[in-house]
């Protein structure tokens, strides 16, 4: 059995749909609204396809070593020392054709059903890409101390928007290769398919939770009427870093997300605070 090593992760167009009238434009903006949910039956999915929603468990490895470099699986992140302590791990929400994994990966659920499990091998060209002689340069280390490093033997190192490792110490220079450290090499992934998302309320759903992992579920409200989601967030979104890029981003897959939808509406909501019991007396 080959020695298991591991190592950091490998690092992984809203069309808009046309107006119907005039008035009606496809947009996403915040406002505050009242709205009521429009339900319909939604035609239960049983086999993956393009654009299928799904839910999904995965363990990621480069064939031949061995190396396990992503999982959703918590006791695989452990025991390869992946876990870290602020990420998630359970089934992973994937778009066919979204690229939310590799391509290449996506392409290969096609055809799957719920508990369906699959080996996916994916060749360098699809994956990490191949290996590049170019990007494997000698550097000064005056100049690396410039960047904050000193450039030890297998540091991993920062020089202007690249990232690479140094693989000699040649006196006054090192040799950095700046190629992926999966690049020429065949990535495995191991795939369950653990759920096919069919209802339109639950996808839209999905992907808010995408975007803002970890609110419960009765901290907020995703209804639909008509052609237009109102989403309704607690005032606590509001302190999370970036969020308004998250918002931006919660709109723009839920109108990917159905082709039908015009209009995505966020609200915040503000409550007034309780009076403390020192007011009240």
């Amino acid at each position: 059995m080959s020695e298991k090593k591991t190592t950091k992760k490998a690092a992984a167009k809203t069309t808009k749909p046309s107006a119907k009238k005039t008035a009606e434009k496809t947009t996403a903006k915040k406002t505050i609204s009242t709205t009521t949910t429009k339900t319909t039956s939604p035609k239960v999915e049983t086999v993956v396809k393009d654009k299928s929603m799904v839910y999904l468990d995965f363990t990621a490895s480069t064939k031949g070593e061995n190396i396990i470099f992503d999982t959703t699986h918590l006791e695989v992140a452990k025991e390869e020392g992946l876990f870290r302590e602020n990420d998630r791990y359970e089934p992973a929400l994937v778009v066919v054709g979204w690229n939310w994994l590799l391509g290449a990966v996506e392409e290969q659920l096609v055809g799957m059903k719920v508990g369906e499990s699959k080996t996916i091998e994916v060749p360098p060209e699809k994956g990490a890409g191949v290996r590049d002689p170019s990007k494997i340069k000698k550097i000064a280390k005056v100049k690396l101390a410039k960047h904050g490093t000193r450039g030890f033997k297998g540091e991993e190192i920062k020089f202007g928007n690249e990232r690479g490792i140094v693989t000699a110490d040649l006196g006054r220079t090192v040799r950095v290769d700046f190629n992926s450290p999966f690049a020429g090499k065949i990535l495995v992934y191991d795939v369950i398919i653990r759920e096919i998302v069919s209802d339109m309320t639950k996808k839209l759903k999905a992907v808010l939770q995408r975007r803002i992992p970890g609110i419960p579920e009765d901290r907020y409200s995703v209804t639909v009427n008509k052609k237009i989601v109102t989403v309704e967030l607690p005032q606590e979104t509001r302190y999370i870093e970036n969020i308004q890029y998250g918002e931006i981003g919660i709109a723009a897959d839920m109108l990917k997300a159905d082709d039908n939808l015009q209009e995505v509406r966020i609200v915040t909501s503000f409550k007034r605070p309780e009076p403390s019991k020192e007011n009240s007396t």
